[in-house]
């Protein structure tokens, strides 16, 4: 089996809960997870250079886009950007709702396509989501 790159998109609010998700790449094999919030070469104020890195770096080389839903992912710009590229991109999508969140599905996510917090699941789901690519 080939690694899957999966970009992850989330709220900073939820960095903490991200980091629970992001742990679980030592148990779940070929995949490899990327989110630009790490990512210290985006430390500018110039949009247009931000978009272009994360689009370009993080969503273009990517199988499928992960957004951990926490409870404010939904008011995130960014996260909403992020969605609307990786579906312009023609990426898989899938939402999975961070443990102990009750957060509002994000604008552009199908509701079809959001798992909750089961992590014996994951690797299945973003599986199926890379299937589902436009």
């Amino acid at each position: 089996m080939t690694t899957r790159r999966i970009f992850i998109s989330f709220n900073h609010s939820d960095t903490d809960k991200v980091n629970g998700f992001l742990g679980l790449r030592n148990i779940i094999d070929n995949f490899e997870f990327y989110n630009h919030k790490l990512d210290h070469r985006i430390n500018s104020n110039d949009t247009n250079y931000i978009c272009r890195v994360i689009r370009e770096e993080y969503i273009k080389p990517a199988s499928v886009t992960v957004v951990l839903i926490g409870n404010h992912t939904s008011e995130s710009d960014w996260v909403k950007w992020e969605i609307a590229e990786s579906k312009r991109l023609g990426k898989g999508l899938l939402g999975i709702k961070l443990k102990d969140t009750d957060g509002i599905i994000p604008e552009g996510l199908p509701h079809n396509h959001i798992g909750n917090w089961q992590p014996e699941k994951f690797a299945s789901w973003i599986e199926w989501a890379n299937q589902q690519k436009d």
